[in-house]
């Protein structure tokens, strides 16, 4: 379960998470991809620990050298590590104790700040990320130019560093044929989606990520304001027309979540991407008063809990294992 899913949170029908994430660096001490296995290694490690690590803080370490392949994929489906970060030679990752703040540690930049919260809060998020800066600041001089901000490995990341990424499940608009165009439209404002993972991903059973994609030449503030307008008009648009297909074929809605609703309720076994399209369609049956097993927070936390490493409790063990945990879990969370 997502510690950090909480229920009743801003725009919970449409928005699952908000995640502000910052990318700093070492001053003087060379990009990740430079100092694998080295003492700068060390000492970027080091700074990180001696900032969120020291007394009276109830941070833990992850080491992902020590970590198993099952437990670094079970970091990715929860949003909690990258990819990238789970391959790094030094890569580690420093988390709360509800996993919503998370420093990964030697990834793609010497540290990337993040924090995870339920509904639609890029204000939240961005203040949370910004005294995390401050902490890791007491300890680490920043990489930072005067006239291009922040220094990146990556030059899409230059300037603010910062990244806003809204989970949003856009079902009706997936349902209506009009999420390409909705979503195509969305970088005149600059922004972009991509999948449910983030950059390289494919979308899941109409999950998205909504995320800025300038951050040189901006203000940290402009980036949030932005987030905040153009996702908003991004969130009514989703519910108008999720009202207006229920309002036209009300039937034919309603067929759908139930049918959905009972493949859950009964099924003995069931692979990810069935659970996922079924858990979709009754999330939105939850918004539209059609179903109401539990809160949507609750459909989140299945599509993540369900995930192929989530049930692993070996590696290679077989599909079909894991397919029936899937469904005796879903069936004991709807009962």
């Amino acid at each position: 379960m997502a510690l950090w899913l909480k229920e009743n949170a801003e725009d919970s029908d449409i928005v699952v998470s908000t995640r502000a994430r910052l990318a700093r660096n070492h001053a003087g001490i060379p990009f990740p991809h430079k100092i694998q296995g080295t003492t700068q290694a060390r000492m970027v490690r080091q700074a990180a620990t001696d900032a969120f690590m020291g007394s009276g803080k109830d941070f833990k370490l992850l080491e992902m050298q020590t970590l198993s392949e099952v437990q670094k994929r079970r970091l990715i489906e929860q949003h909690i590590a990258s990819k990238e970060l789970c391959t790094s030679q030094d890569g580690a990752l420093i988390l709360s104790p509800d996993e919503s703040i998370s420093i990964m540690v030697m990834e793609e930049d010497h540290y990337r700040l993040q924090y995870l919260k339920s509904g639609f809060a890029p204000e939240e998020a961005y203040q949370v990320c910004r005294e995390m800066e401050h902490m890791l600041g007491q300890k680490a001089e920043y990489a930072f130019n005067s006239k291009l901000g922040y220094l990146t490995a990556c030059p899409t990341n230059v300037g603010t560093g910062l990244r806003i990424g809204v989970m949003l499940h856009l079902k009706g608009l997936a349902l209506s044929k009009t999420v390409d165009t909705v979503l195509n439209s969305i970088g005149q404002f600059g922004l972009t989606a991509r999948g449910m993972y983030g950059e390289g991903s494919s979308p899941v059973a109409d999950f998205y990520q909504v995320s800025n994609q300038i951050t040189l030449g901006v203000r940290e503030e402009d980036v949030v304001k932005n987030i905040r307008q153009v996702v908003g008009r991004l969130i009514n648009q989703e519910r108008e027309v999720r009202r207006i297909l229920y309002k036209n074929n009300q039937l034919e809605i309603e067929d759908r979540v139930m049918r959905a609703y009972g493949v859950l309720k009964h099924a003995r076994k069931i692979s990810s991407e069935e659970a996922c399209q079924n858990l979709s369609m009754v999330a939105m049956g939850i918004g539209l008063g059609i179903v109401a097993p539990c809160s949507q927070e609750t459909i989140y936390n299945l599509i993540m809990d369900t995930m192929p490493a989530m049930l692993a409790t070996e590696e290679n063990e077989p599909v079909v294992q894991r397919d029936v945990s899937r469904a005796e879990l879903i069936r004991k969370t709807l009962d």
